[in-house]
């Protein structure tokens, strides 16, 4: 049995500067901030991704790689923002 999600793209900026943009996968009629608070979880899959993070620590210039899957640990996130 297949479980129906919606997908949301959204940009998350972790605490070591990386930022994600991608798609995550939530429950149908959940918000975005319950599917990132909820306890349960401690790792997400953020797809169809492109992944940047910086040369040198304190420069402006990122490297971005695309990626199919990636995963993440929460406790790792520092901003959400949905595109």
């Amino acid at each position: 049995m297949k479980i129906e999600k919606d997908k949301r793209k959204v940009c998350i900026i972790c605490h070591d500067g990386t930022h994600v943009i991608g798609t995550v996968h939530i429950n149908q009629g959940e918000r975005l901030l319950d599917f990132f608070n909820d306890q349960k979880e401690t790792f997400i899959p953020v797809t169809e991704s492109e992944v940047c993070t910086s040369e040198k620590a304190g420069e402006v210039h990122l490297l971005c790689k695309k990626k199919n899957t990636v995963i993440l640990n929460k406790s790792g996130i520092k901003l959400v923002e949905e595109l």
